[in-house]
């Protein structure tokens, strides 16, 4: 027998105590009967050190929660015998005394719905919100008794009037009445409404910016019914503006008399100037220095600039840009930019200035559209051949992306289109076209992902002499065609130097897969060439890499190998996959 309360401290010194719990076996109902009347019982945590008169305490309301556990998913009539017996438990620790406890449960049949009554009155009787769920209840006739459903019905109905405006909702009757004799039950909801609030006045505390800025990022007018949701989204517009640490969108006390709720927000604008500054690495453009300075509010209508920085053997730049926000800020946006560049590779070296405008607009469905005026001068030098043009050149383009996880999808997909041209006389020493298009597919296979990439591009021009290096397409590199050095791949002239093509044609398949932690293991095959006529060659490359989810982003080492020349060549790059 387990140890008696008196002895408890001389017993102590002979064995240690133990943390071990009472048994409670529970039989004759399946396992969803079986977890409620346990939880109701609560008597997993007594312990084996308990004193059979205290057990008996515990024990002296089971019949009341057992019939609770019951009830509560239907079962009335049920019948049942409890019983306690002293054991001997063993343990890691060595043999120890317990308490079993054996419940044999018969649930009887269980209390079926006969009718169902829940109504709305007043002035959401005929509001979506509740005639939509109404058609959704749970616990129609003939269905199962089951009291959390009961109340989900009265949560679900004070929920949406909550969240909706119906501040002023109330139930006429909300009625269980069951006979256990028949073994049937009526419910009886009947829930008022009342009358829907709207959104009252609009009132922002002391903020940096122009309330008439802030007012573009409402989901709602003053006027319009009040909707919960609706108060959400624009405060997370807010948030997503950028310009704020914190963000507060409060509910006021409601007018009863107009039924309206005045809302009141108050922000803490983010410090004005952000910089930053990094240091990179990759085969293509070997080590990089990175510096940016951004001006969050250059002024009260919400404008901001960014000035940024790089320099790296291969690729240079200094750029500025000014962006202004649209009428819907988070979707529309004008930008102005400037900029200077030096790229530097083992096929061509250019310097380029250029000037350029852009309309940034997103639609409902997510697709970005980018219409500009681009201003290019751009002096070059390829295979020993100087040359410099300048170029007006208008374009638009249109791309979107999704992915289920943004470190490192497993599903996901981008595509991207451009389109510009230049008209020779305005502006510009050329007349040219070019057209672009880019995706990548990632989808789950075999417990990894496969990462798929293809693009195409193509010009349409008379002097390609005239064709700055910058708009000359290439291959080769980290995001290319892996086993060829940077934009090394594309037509050659009379001395065999690349010297660049019209068009451009790549593609890839890889596949990697998680081995321990945050690294995975890929094997890949690239193809793909830059070329100006339909007569060219397709290079070719496989190999294998390490993919390591860094905590600054996913960063690739790559050993690819080219199927036509022999070799290899070493791939370090870092990046999204998207």
């Amino acid at each position: 027998m387990p140890t008696p309360v008196n002895a408890v401290e001389a017993d102590a010194k002979k064995k240690p105590r133990s943390d071990e719990k009472v048994e409670l076996d529970i039989n004759g109902v399946g396992a969803t009967l079986s977890r409620n009347i346990r939880a109701h019982l609560g008597l997993d945590s007594i312990s084996c050190r308990v004193s059979e008169a205290r057990l008996r305490s515990h024990l002296r309301g089971a019949d009341e929660k057992i019939s609770e556990g019951l009830r509560a998913l239907g079962y009335y009539n049920g019948s049942w015998h409890l019983e306690h017996s002293a054991i001997t438990r063993e343990t890691r620790n060595g043999d120890i005394d317990c308490w079993q406890i054996d419940l044999t449960v018969e649930a009887g049949k269980p209390v079926l719905v006969e009718n169902r009554d829940v109504q709305v009155t007043g002035a959401g009787a005929t509001d979506p919100v509740f005639t939509d769920f109404l058609t959704q209840l749970p616990l129609a006739p003939g269905q199962r008794l089951r009291h959390n459903l009961y109340e989900d019905i009265k949560k679900g109905l004070s929920q949406r009037a909550r969240n909706h405006g119906y501040f002023d909702g109330e139930f006429d009757q909300h009625i269980l009445r069951v006979n256990t004799e028949t073994q049937r039950t009526d419910i009886t909801i009947h829930y008022d409404s009342g009358p829907r609030y709207r959104f009252g006045e609009l009132t922002f505390a002391e903020s940096p910016l122009d309330n008439d800025l802030l007012r573009r990022y409402l989901t709602f007018q003053p006027g319009d019914p009040y909707d919960a949701g609706k108060l959400i989204q624009f405060q997370n517009n807010l948030v997503n503006s950028q310009y704020f640490d914190s963000v507060s969108v409060d509910q006021t006390q409601r007018d009863q008399d107009d039924k309206v709720m005045p809302i009141s927000v108050v922000v803490s604008a983010k410090s004005k100037y952000e910089t930053t500054a990094g240091v990179g690495f990759s085969t293509d453009t070997g080590p990089r220095l990175s510096y940016g300075l951004r001006n969050r509010r250059v002024n009260s209508a919400g404008d901001t600039y960014q000035i940024s920085s790089q320099l790296s053997p291969v690729d240079s730049n200094l750029g500025f840009q000014y962006e202004q926000p649209g009428d819907k800020p988070l979707r529309e946006k004008t930008q102005w930019s400037t900029g200077w560049q030096r790229e530097d590779t083992d096929t061509a070296t250019s310097d380029s200035l250029r000037a350029e405008v852009a309309r940034i607009a997103v639609s409902d469905s997510g697709w970005m559209r980018t219409i500009s005026l681009k201003y290019l001068f751009e002096r070059f030098d390829i295979a020993d051949d100087k040359e410099s043009s300048m170029l007006l050149m208008p374009g638009i383009g249109w791309s979107r992306s999704s992915a289920n996880d943004p470190r490192y999808p497993t599903r996901g997909w981008r595509l991207a289109t451009n389109l510009r041209g230049a008209v020779e006389g305005v502006v510009s020493d050329i007349s040219m076209a070019q057209a672009e298009i880019d995706g990548k597919l990632i989808l789950p296979l075999l417990g990894g992902r496969m990462l798929t990439r293809a693009g195409l591009a193509a010009t349409a021009l008379d002097d390609f002499s005239q064709l700055p290096a910058s708009l000359r397409y290439f291959a080769g590199g980290d995001n290319s065609v892996r086993g060829f050095d940077y934009e090394s791949l594309g037509p050659t002239n009379s001395e065999g130097e690349v010297i660049g093509g019209k068009h451009r044609i790549t593609a890839s398949v890889e596949y990697d897969h998680r081995v321990f932690g945050d690294f995975a293991l890929a094997t890949f095959y690239d193809a793909g060439n830059a070329f100006d006529t339909t007569d060219f060659t397709l290079q070719h490359s496989a190999g294998v890499g390490v993919r390591w989810l860094s905590p600054i982003g996913p960063i690739r080492v790559d050993f690819a190998f080219p199927l036509k020349e022999g070799g290899f060549r070493f791939h370090l790059s870092m990046g999204p996959d998207l």
